[in-house]
């Protein structure tokens, strides 16, 4: 087979899984496969100057609209610039396909440059689609879900003449078989990340149920106004005045320490309905995780016995330069049909508590709560984002942003002018600080833990060129240029500290 046919049988295998977007981090390795992809009809080419940040891209390109997105690297330790994405894409079970270029498969073990051993890379976090050279007579492999691997090995010379493919002459994947749909019941919902449209799916099967509902901004289920009444404020607070039996988790693992605390209370029964397959504790008594495709069934009750809980509205207004005030600030600026995404750590956190006070029409959703890592989050963001015709914001910590500086490198091919990425720049990672087996540490020991700084992020705006604004007056919010921009907001410390004392204060359970 000549490296032709082997990049043809390449690009046909990506069509054939439904890709029609790939993002590309070229070297000389990989050139043959750039070169072709670039003589394609039907596919979408982003190009990026390093593997992390496309990767992550290509992810929030998948959350957003929900189809298989490859990315194409040269061979050595480009490939394994992959894994963090990988990782968390297999947590969220996108379909992140990886295709690595690679050095002739005789290279292998022997420490030639730019050679590693790349397939099986990403070990349990992708499957093994193929690893092909032009030496084998056949190039078979097989499809799953989550992420998936194709390495191809390639000679010199490297030959970067090659005609394209046409991807949108490429069938659509046949759609997965669906599960049984069987009984629901609870007297608890706690629900967590979903697609907008996974959102509207469960709405009916919510409503139908009737029991309260806990439910993080991510879930997407406050604009809905048959939830309504179910709907319980408080987050944290809330639960931790709840006495259920049967709690139902709908979408992903919800950020509360409440729920890892459910992996102590076996007696409590728990049904996860989610597209990942995980339950999301370590316990597997009185567990069951269930098919998406249970959010249709008609057989949907509450148990008798109702789940006492309590209501709990934070009033952010008494601490409005705190970070749970500013977050409120932010609610109010965020436009109607706007897309949001909210970082880990201490943002989506304190979001959550926010967004109980402000419900504006059309608004998205989107988080990385896999493996809820602070890596790659500005690039996830920039992929989400990529198409969508409303305003698009990020919260996110200063830590965080610390951690993807290089991924606006891509804001120079997205035709989006409204972009806006906010760093709550705290001076460290104080979520620690919140941490009870941490706070009786040494005030060095926590310096260290914390990673404090006094960094100004007007640097990164300027490399960027990119507006920016530092703010700790919530009026600057209003009338923002409509163009991207980086705004760094700057929390008052002792405000945030007295917040959290206020609302941390123990909760009284009804009897």
């Amino acid at each position: 087979m000549t490296q032709t046919q082997l990049i043809h049988q390449t690009l046909h295998t990506l069509a054939y899984l439904g890709v029609r977007e790939v993002c590309v981090a070229a070297g000389a390795r990989n050139a043959p496969l750039v070169a072709a992809l670039l003589n394609c009809s039907g596919i979408k080419i982003w190009n990026f100057f390093e593997e992390r940040s496309a990767a992550f891209f290509a992810m929030g390109r998948i959350m957003a609209d929900r189809q298989p997105v490859a990315v194409v690297t040269t061979s050595g330790t480009a490939a394994a610039e992959l894994l963090p994405a990988v990782v968390e894409a297999h947590y969220q079970n996108l379909p992140l396909i990886l295709v690595t270029a690679d050095r002739p498969k005789s290279y292998r073990g022997s420490g030639a440059p730019q050679t590693i051993e790349q397939p099986g890379l990403f070990g349990v976090y992708a499957t093994m689609v193929g690893d092909w050279d032009a030496t084998d007579e056949s190039h078979e492999g097989h499809c799953s879900d989550g992420p998936m691997h194709l390495n191809v090995c390639l000679d010199e010379p490297l030959e970067t003449n090659i005609p394209g493919v046409d991807f949108a002459a490429a069938p659509p994947p046949a759609p997965s078989e669906e599960g049984p749909i069987g009984l629901v019941q609870c007297d608890l919902v706690v629900a967590s990340g979903m697609h907008p449209e996974d959102a509207a799916q469960a709405a009916a099967l919510l409503a139908r149920l009737g029991a309260p509902i806990v439910a993080e901004a991510t879930a997407n289920l406050h604009a809905f106004p048959e939830l309504q009444p179910l709907l319980i404020p408080g987050g944290e607070r809330a639960l931790q005045s709840a006495r259920p039996a049967h709690v139902l988790r709908i979408g992903a693992v919800p950020s509360w320490r409440w729920w890892r605390d459910l992996d102590k209370e076996a007696k409590i029964k728990v049904t996860n309905i989610t597209r990942t397959g995980f339950s999301g504790l370590a316990r597997t008594e009185n567990v069951e995780t269930l098919a998406w495709e249970n959010v249709r069934s008609t057989e949907a009750t509450r148990l008798e016995q109702p789940c006492s809980i309590l209501r709990f509205d934070p009033d952010l207004t008494r601490f409005p330069a705190s970070e749970p005030g500013w977050m409120l600030h932010l609610a109010k600026a965020i436009p109607a049909g706007s897309r949001v995404f909210v970082g880990n750590s201490m943002p989506i956190r304190e979001f959550n508590l926010a967004l109980q006070s402000v419900n504006k029409p059309g608004v998205e959703f989107f988080a990385n709560r896999g493996t809820n890592g602070i890596d790659g989050i500005v690039s996830t963001f920039l992929g989400a984002s990529a198409v969508h015709d409303g305003e698009c914001w990020l919260i996110l910590g200063d830590l965080s942003a610390l951690y993807d500086l290089a991924a606006p490198w891509i804001i120079q091919q997205l035709d989006h002018p409204r972009l806006r990425i906010v760093v709550v720049n705290n001076g460290g990672g104080k979520i620690f600080s919140r941490v009870t087996s941490l706070r009786a540490l040494p005030d060095a020991a926590r310096s260290v833990i914390e990673n404090r700084h006094e960094l100004s992020f007007e640097p990164w705006a300027q490399l960027w060129g990119l507006e920016y604004l530092q703010t700790e007056d919530p009026a600057d919010l209003e009338d923002l240029l409509p163009m991207p921009m980086i705004i760094e907001i700057n929390p008052d410390p002792y405000q945030t500290e007295a917040f959290w004392r206020d609302w941390q204060k123990p909760v009284i359970r009804p009897r």
